[in-house]
């Protein structure tokens, strides 16, 4: 399974051919939130309906700058992975929408019980081969938390979720400038970079291959 991961859109719609030809040849794309940039439903269907021309496969999350009617629109359009599991063929996808407490006052954040609670919907089963978690939210204290400053701000609930389940991958954004990659225990953590310059392409066959562009 080919998927094309992607984070902090904020509101572009031009994106370059090469971005065009890896999104046309993807099975599957995930989106791991900031469709807009302070936005609302119109804004978030502009978005969407740019990635659909391209490829209509989509699941994704609300990011800490998406207003509620984001997730609506995510909703209603079947692509909604905020607090929910999907499965395809043997993958099973899950999502955590929104953020952790900022200074900020954005528009979709969230105590850390309530993020604890997102992640209550989230459970194994025996015939699921892998398991892919989508959070906007960085886990806390990894390579991609960490701001300008040095201090790293991601998620406890999130780390805590990942440290218990250890899913194959977590896809991630929200600190744009804390791109890459890194491990809790067994599991991938990736955070593509801000969409449409950076994204990512992940292979998952017998083993899951991952390239940063």
């Amino acid at each position: 399974m080919k998927l094309i991961a992607l984070t902090d859109i904020h509101g572009r719609l031009d994106y370059p051919e090469e971005t065009v030809t890896h999104l046309r040849q993807a099975d599957l794309v995930l989106v791991a939130g900031d469709i807009t940039n302070f936005g609302g439903r119109d804004d978030a269907d502009k978005v969407i309906d740019r990635l659909a021309a391209w490829n209509d496969k989509i699941y994704a999350i609300p990011g800490n700058c998406d207003r509620p009617g984001v997730e609506d629109i995510l909703v209603m359009r079947s692509m909604n992975l905020h607090a929910t599991m999907r499965r395809v063929r043997d993958v099973t996808f899950f999502g955590i929408g929104g953020c952790n407490k900022t200074p900020f006052r954005t528009p979709k954040e969230y105590s850390e019980k309530e993020l604890r609670e997102f992640t209550e919907h989230f459970s194994k089963s025996t015939d699921v081969r892998h398991y892919v978690v989508v959070s906007h939210a960085p886990p806390y204290k990894t390579k991609l938390d960490r701001v300008f400053f040095g201090f790293h701000v991601g998620s406890k609930a999130v780390r805590n979720f990942v440290q218990a389940f250890q899913p194959d991958i977590v896809l991630c954004g929200h600190i744009h400038e804390a791109r890459g990659f890194d491990y809790i225990g067994k599991t991938l953590i990736i955070n593509p970079g801000p969409f449409p310059k950076h994204y990512a392409i992940i292979e998952i066959n017998d083993v899951i291959e991952y390239q940063l562009l």
